[in-house]
């Protein structure tokens, strides 16, 4: 016997519906039951000690950062699925993957702005539930690292240097958070994320 009781909601409980909302792309929510958001990123090195006992190592560059999402789409509701499939394959004028403006608790912490779909999309049919289990990831486009390097060699190709060792200037400060809140981060997340605390 196929269970679905713990995927089907009640109706009247409309903070359960609210509580699957936990991540738009350009404003747009996607909706997800039991939904596991996660956030990784390298900052690797290796090692230059060679056979002494020394710690010395050499960076390796800030490499974006990935959120992993993760997540259940009911069988009723295919046009969910459908839509999130529409949004990975969007590519903007030049034939590049779309970059998303990402709305996201975890997101906002690790100052996650924006991403484009990277890696694998997974799609399969839940063993026991009437249901999708999703998962997908998105990658992050134009860091501060990312922007700072790319202003550091502009600057060095003005001034006819041919390499930049380290870059040292700091970006100009961004707008603060509630100036660049879109609608549905004002109105529906920062609502959630002050009554979680």
């Amino acid at each position: 016997m196929i269970e679905n009781s713990i995927i089907e909601s009640n109706a009247s409980d409309a903070s359960s519906r609210v509580d699957n909302i936990v991540l738009a792309l350009d404003g747009e929510s996607i909706i997800l039951k039991n939904p596991s958001i996660s956030a990784e990123y390298d900052l690797p090195d290796e090692d230059q000690s060679g056979q002494s006992s020394s710690t010395n190592s050499s960076e390796q560059g800030i490499k974006p950062k990935k959120l992993n999402i993760s997540g259940l789409i009911e069988y009723s509701t295919p046009d969910h699925l459908s839509r999130l499939i529409e949004l990975s394959y969007q590519t903007d004028r030049g034939g590049a993957k779309k970059l998303y403006r990402i709305a996201n608790s975890t997101a906002n912490v690790i100052n996650l702005r924006e991403g484009v779909f990277s890696g694998k999309i997974s799609i399969a049919p839940h063993s026991t539930l009437l249901a999708w289990q999703i998962s997908f990831t998105l990658s992050e486009r134009k860091s501060v690292p990312e922007k700072r390097e790319a202003r550091a060699q502009q600057r060095a190709q003005e001034n006819g240097e041919q390499t930049v060792d380290a870059v040292g200037e700091e970006m100009p400060e961004e707008k603060s958070e509630t100036e660049e809140r879109t609608w549905f981060e004002e109105n529906v997340l920062a609502p959630i994320n002050d009554m979680l605390g």
